[in-house]
């Protein structure tokens, strides 16, 4: 008898024992594009800076040094990140890349079509009802281009 009562208390105290830890490291920002299972940093070729996934921290030049920081700066205010176009970079430290990034990207400056996480799980979700997101997505994310022309 005593013997179970030593053992049930042991899984008892096991069971107590156990803590459930959840940290969001690597989890993408719903400005992000969808389709990546896997992101690192993303570069915003619209204003030629980096954000850090793992640390949620943006990455621009200053001058010649690269800052790093948990907010953009002022001059980067008018930025609508659910629609500039994000690149994904998987490369350690992909600023000291950053003339062949800005090279190679610039195409994108100014490219609005990439859909965002957030907005991709949204149209599944309102498959039904095209006309209320193409309503809510006008109206919240700056869905035309400098031209005046729609872009989804």
């Amino acid at each position: 008898m005593v013997m179970m009562l030593v053992s049930g208390m042991a899984a008892v105290t096991s069971a107590y024992a156990q803590v459930n830890i959840n940290v969001n490291i690597g989890n993408q920002p719903q400005w992000g594009p969808h389709g990546y299972n896997q992101v690192r940093y993303y570069y915003l070729p619209e204003i030629n800076a980096y954000y850090d996934v793992y640390n949620r921290t943006y990455i621009y030049q200053d001058r010649r040094s690269w800052v790093t920081t948990r907010q953009l700066p002022r001059q980067f205010a008018n930025i609508n990140l659910y629609n500039t176009y994000k690149v994904v970079i998987n490369s350690p430290n992909p600023w000291r890349d950053n003339s062949a990034h800005r090279n190679r990207y610039n195409r994108y400056r100014y490219d609005h079509t990439q859909v965002s996480i957030r907005d991709y799980a949204y149209r599944n979700n309102n498959k039904h009802d095209r006309g209320t997101y193409d309503r809510v997505n006008r109206n919240r994310d700056y869905a035309h281009d400098r031209g005046g022309n729609r872009r989804y």
